[in-house]
């Protein structure tokens, strides 16, 4: 177990090491997880299982979809009736209410029989469809580590009750691909305006691949918000406003309704 910690501002980002997670977890793994959630809401994973190709990949095809002419990018966009899936253009979205809308663009991925899939000439959906299975595997590794943090009589109770991921019929897990364009000079910024408004994830549980950029900030109990590093090869979890409601407040309990945002600068 290593850990961030931001100047002298009171805050503790674990980087949990997860390479013995399928033969065993120590008391102390379970402990800084317990802590990280119950305190602020985020932890770093090493040593995930998630072969970093894979991640290399979904950015590269990524970065292909992005840089196509805006035209065919809407194409393909999110509408009412497509269940959450699709493309995002840039100010679409207004993730806090209080504020302009958010200065990025996104590709939102629910698999299933109603999933938008750009026809393109690069292995977009295959490339997608394994990062998502690789992150379902993730996701109820850490579930079943909260169980067991919680000491809850049956340390599976997460697992078992997110069986439905990937069946979008019956469950709107999403992965996303967020893009955030260069900003120019002449750019015009509104007020306030930022990539992505404050705001507290809705769900369970994110995770979150960052690139060396940066930008992810977070918030702390005193109401400042500190950078948060990038770490390679190491996942960003945070859990979302359903989890907070689940544990009953023992997670994300003392954490405002925003807990994070990315902030906004020029190119």
């Amino acid at each position: 177990v290593r850990s961030f910690t931001d100047g002298e501002m009171a805050v503790h980002l674990p980087v949990l090491d997860f390479s013995d997670i399928d033969t065993a977890v120590s008391t102390e793994v379970l402990d800084q997880l317990h802590k990280a959630f119950a305190n602020i809401g985020f932890v770093f994973i090493t040593n995930h299982g998630i072969e970093q190709e894979k991640i290399d990949a979904a950015f590269r095809i990524a970065k292909e979809f992005f840089e196509l002419p805006q035209q065919t990018k809407l194409q393909y966009q999110r509408t009412d009736t497509s269940k959450n899936s699709g493309y995002v253009c840039m100010e679409q979205e207004r993730l806090d209410p209080s504020q302009p809308a958010d200065l990025k663009e996104c590709y939102n991925i629910s698999p299933g029989s109603s999933q938008i899939w750009p026809a393109v000439n690069f292995p977009f959906k295959e490339t997608i469809v394994k990062l998502f299975s690789s992150c379902e595997k993730l996701l109820f590794k850490i579930l079943e580590c909260m169980g067991k943090a919680l000491q809850l009589e049956n340390p599976l109770f997460f697992v078992q009750a997110h069986q439905n991921v990937g069946d979008v019929s019956k469950n709107f897990t999403t992965l996303r691909l967020l893009h955030y364009p260069p900003l120019g000079k002449d750019t015009s910024i509104k007020p306030g305006q930022l990539r992505c408004g404050e705001h507290v994830d809705y769900g369970s549980v994110t995770l979150l691949f960052q690139d060396s950029i940066g930008g992810l900030q977070v918030r702390c109990s005193n109401g400042e918000y500190i950078d948060v590093p990038y770490i390679p090869n190491a996942v960003l979890v945070n859990l979302g406003a359903l989890m907070q409601k689940w544990t009953a407040d023992k997670y994300l309990g003392t954490v405002s309704s925003k807990t994070h945002c990315i902030f906004t600068t020029r190119a």
